[in-house]
């Protein structure tokens, strides 16, 4: 977890919650990608107001692409992760 935001009690619908705090940016690995998640950026402005958004955005991005890379150079597969079972 790179980014966490706190949401508070809110007296409405779901006023037996406690605040919380919840994951805004994330990384993680798939098969033999990687995945970079970011709910910053809902509005366009949220990158003028916070530079360091933008950077993360980019870095992220970027993180992610290059696992192909490291795929292609150490000659992965995805063969551990395919499952031919019937599953019905």
């Amino acid at each position: 977890m790179l980014a966490t935001t706190r949401f508070p009690l809110v007296n409405y619908y779901h006023c037996a919650n406690k605040p919380v705090d919840m994951p805004v940016a994330w990384t993680k690995f798939w098969g033999n990608g990687r995945v970079f998640y970011t709910s910053l950026g809902h509005h366009d402005d949220v990158f003028d107001k916070s530079p360091n958004a933008e950077i993360m955005m980019k870095r992220g991005m970027l993180w992610a692409a290059e696992g192909r890379q490291v795929v292609l150079d150490k000659g992965l597969t995805t063969e551990r992760f395919e499952n031919n079972a019937k599953m019905y």
